[in-house]
């Protein structure tokens, strides 16, 4: 390894902002991310349908605004006007490093292998 090949820390830590996002918060920006793959805009109203149809319980409309203002001014989003009462959110690089990192760094758990082979009881 050279000095500047990354570390394995440096490589499966999220930015220091990920940590600092509710799990609302990173839910939005998974949102964000799976609309964008799919080519459709992100905006509140389907983000909001988004998530009440993963959520058990209701999701508050208000709730996904205020959030999505904060990932805004935390610089994970921007925003982008599609009408004049429409926004799209988008992510930016590093919210995509964000997810990028933790995605590793789950993927790293080989999740499969942590299982027991039967079920407890």
């Amino acid at each position: 390894m050279t000095e500047t090949d990354p570390t394995h820390e440096e490589m499966h830590r999220p930015p220091d902002q990920w940590y600092d996002c509710t799990g609302f918060q990173r839910d939005l920006l998974l949102g964000i991310a799976t609309h964008a793959r799919l080519g459709q805009d992100a905006y509140g109203a389907a983000l909001h349908e988004w998530l009440e149809a993963r959520y058990p319980d209701d999701v508050n409309r208000s709730r996904v605004y205020t959030n999505l203002g904060h990932l805004d001014e935390t610089g994970l989003v921007t925003r982008r006007p599609i009408t004049d009462r429409k926004t799209a959110y988008e992510l930016t690089d590093t919210a995509r490093e964000c997810l990028a990192a933790h995605g590793r760094l789950v993927e790293e758990l080989d999740l499969p292998e942590m299982l027991p082979a039967t079920p407890i009881e």
